[in-house]
């Protein structure tokens, strides 16, 4: 039943961190040019251009929201990992996964509310381009909601685990 479960999610997790990662590397490679562009413009052709900065801190804000949930399922994010490096029984290690998951979503849950709040408030347009800042604010609450799918995923993983019905390890195939 988890690993059917487990699948279930997969298959709605792997190709939204997918899609997510080549998002985020498109606005890479476009943050890239305009920051390029700006460094032309500003010390080769002595126009400096007051966009570049504001569209490249929204692209950057994209990227790092866009990329969570790939960073998630991969465990790729930050971790201090020395005390599940110093446990010996696994049935303990993946107890505490689980802890640490339900923590993590929690935490989603706190960045969700505060997000769409900042969204509801968001009816202030950008210094320099034409959009609402509700543009901007969208992105932590929605991909936040993205985010809590691919942690119930790790749950559902290290509960398979813990009851030993897998032998999958941690990292979740993209």
């Amino acid at each position: 039943m988890l690993e059917y479960i487990e699948k279930a999610l997969s298959a709605i997790n792997s190709p939204l961190a997918r899609i997510g990662s080549w998002i985020g590397g498109g606005m890479l490679v476009i943050m890239t040019l305009i920051v390029l562009l700006q460094v032309v413009f500003r010390y080769v052709l002595g126009m400096p251009l007051g966009w570049t900065d504001e569209m490249s801190r929204f692209l950057m804000i994209y990227m790092a929201y866009l990329c969570l949930p790939l960073i998630y399922l991969q465990d790729k994010n930050i971790a201090m990992t020395f005390l599940l490096e110093a446990l010996q029984e696994k049935r303990v290690r993946h107890l505490l996964m689980i802890v640490i998951h339900c923590l993590a979503i929690v935490a989603f849950l706190i960045w969700i509310r505060f997000g769409y709040e900042f969204f509801l408030r968001g009816n202030s347009r950008a210094d320099s381009l034409p959009i609402t800042m509700r543009v901007i604010y969208a992105a932590p609450p929605l991909m936040m909601t993205i985010t809590i799918l691919s942690a119930m995923q790790k749950i559902v993983m290290e509960l398979r685990l813990l009851l030993g019905q897998g032998v999958r390890e941690h990292s979740v195939e993209i």
